[in-house]
């Protein structure tokens, strides 16, 4: 097995004890990390490979726990939409349009522009209806590039308001199953399976999904022992549509809904949450039930800010996520952990409660906890898993370094990634994928088949919005008297 040795970094280990090594190393052999050093107690001999980090923060791979790979292909299409109007008008259009095609390039582009800013592993929250060649062509499409992903498996069956889905419930929770046994654990560990099963608002309201559903998904999570993502309580505060509306029909939160059915548990990873109740987070806490804040999506929706520090301070599991690409236009969780300290900061007025330090905790161990693997992943300890990022805290946008992990945490960008690793392998090294060589290539594709699925699905008049169009003319300032 092959040793490696990471030496003279910064080391933030994110360990129980939060040790930092100003020039520290971390050792690897084969998959797993072997040690982690300060400077003067770092070993110099049987290593196949040292690489220097000197001037490079050394953290463990970030854990991106609510992606949808297939948006990646259709940035920069969404701007100025709500979330209500944004899931009728572009992505119900889209999905009916998407192939077995589309989700493997879509696959290869997310998991280079993941690796390329220092994500190791992700939650793919499956979003369209997924067959056998669906499922097969969204992950190995992403182990091949050498990314660490858990695909949701969605759960979804025909009903007597969703006619159109082809599987009663029984067919499709035994696809299901069938689908999470034949691919957990393959590729050498790197694809590992959950089920999404969705309980909020705009699919119960829909008919999208079911009491039954949810309660008989539930107990194959259970038996499966693999986690289940659900959207919840987001999307635009008024009378007229989603969460508000539905509150004032039923009586009830998502979390209360799930909480009455009794589902509700630590296998449950609730996303976004932007208008979670103070009781909703006190029921989360309470059940072990995982909250995902995806700061920067919910920004672009106009949807408002999620209470993450609120959760974090009554116990409630809370990790980072980018969502899709689609929506936000990046797949860079150090966006996210920025966005996370800038936002609640604004929501709280106040500077103290959401520290650097606890948001990258949120985007590496407490992913690892949420996802339900931390012994394995989420920070750099020895018998761990070595998915490991090292960034060149040393560009000019970054400057001084006077207490590196807030300053770089600020100025730094996920493209600063130096050196990524998972799994023990170096699968990003100064800007090349060492397992993937068509990245170029694939994104060339990737245009191409967007535009064509893009007009497909009557939006083409998306891409031909001019400058005028979404800035219309402000007023002319007053003469001065």
């Amino acid at each position: 097995m092959k040793k490696i040795l990471i030496r003279n970094g910064y080391v933030a280990t994110v360990n129980e004890e939060r040790d930092v090594f100003e020039r520290g190393a971390v050792a690897v052999e084969g998959k797993r990390i072997t040690g982690v050093y300060a400077y003067e107690d770092t070993p110099t001999e049987g290593f196949d490979e040292i690489i220097d980090a000197s001037g490079c923060l050394v953290i463990p791979g970030l854990i991106n726990l609510h992606q949808h790979p297939w948006y990646s292909m259709f940035k920069g299409i969404a701007d100025g939409m709500l979330l209500e109007d944004w899931i009728n008008d572009l992505v119900f259009p889209l999905v009916r349009h998407l192939s077995n095609d589309a989700m493997r390039l879509s696959g290869y582009q997310c998991a280079t522009e993941m690796l390329a800013t220092g994500t190791t592993t992700s939650f793919n929250h499956s979003v369209s209806v997924s067959d056998e060649a669906i499922v097969k062509a969204s992950v190995e499409s992403q182990a091949e590039v050498g990314i660490r992903q858990i695909f949701g498996k969605e759960l979804r069956c025909r009903n007597s308001r969703f006619l159109d889905h082809p599987l009663s419930l029984d067919e499709a929770l035994a696809a299901a199953e069938e689908d999470i046994r034949r691919w957990d654990g393959k590729h050498d560990g790197l694809i590992r399976m959950g089920m999404v099963i969705e309980a909020n608002a705009h699919w119960t309201s829909s008919g999208m999904s079911t009491e039954a559903l949810i309660i008989r998904g539930t107990e194959l999570a259970r038996k499966l022992n693999v986690r289940i993502s659900s959207h919840i309580a987001a999307g635009t505060f008024s009378t007229e549509k989603g969460f508000l509306k539905h509150l004032r029909e039923t009586g009830r939160t998502d979390v209360r809904y799930l909480m009455q059915l009794g589902v509700l548990d630590e296998q449950w990873m609730l996303i976004h949450g932007i208008h979670c109740t103070e009781l909703d987070l006190e029921q989360m806490a309470h059940v072990g039930a995982g909250l995902v804040y995806t700061p920067t999506s919910e920004a672009m929706r106009g949807g408002g800010i999620a209470p993450a520090a609120n959760a974090l301070r009554m116990g409630v599991p809370t990790a980072l996520g980018t969502d899709g690409a689609m929506v936000d236009y990046t797949n860079d969780m150090l966006e996210q952990v920025k966005a996370c300290v800038l936002f609640q900061h604004q929501r709280h007025l106040d500077p103290t409660r959401m520290p650097f330090e606890r948001a990258l905790e949120m985007a590496t161990i407490n992913g690892a906890r949420v996802l339900g693997v931390a012994g394995e992943l989420g920070s750099l300890e020895a018998g761990k898993l070595a998915d490991i990022a090292v960034f060149d805290m040393r560009g000019p946008h970054v400057g001084s370094l006077q207490r590196p992990v807030s300053a770089f945490l600020g100025a730094g960008k996920g493209t600063d990634a130096k050196y990524v690793m998972v799994n023990g392998d170096i699968v990003f090294r100064e800007g090349e994928f060492t397992k993937f060589r068509e990245r170029k290539e694939v994104l060339g594709s990737v245009e191409r088949l967007a535009a064509e699925i893009i007009a497909k699905a009557g939006l083409a008049s998306r891409l031909e919005m001019t400058w005028k169009e979404k800035c219309p003319p402000l007023p002319a300032p007053r003469a001065s008297a």
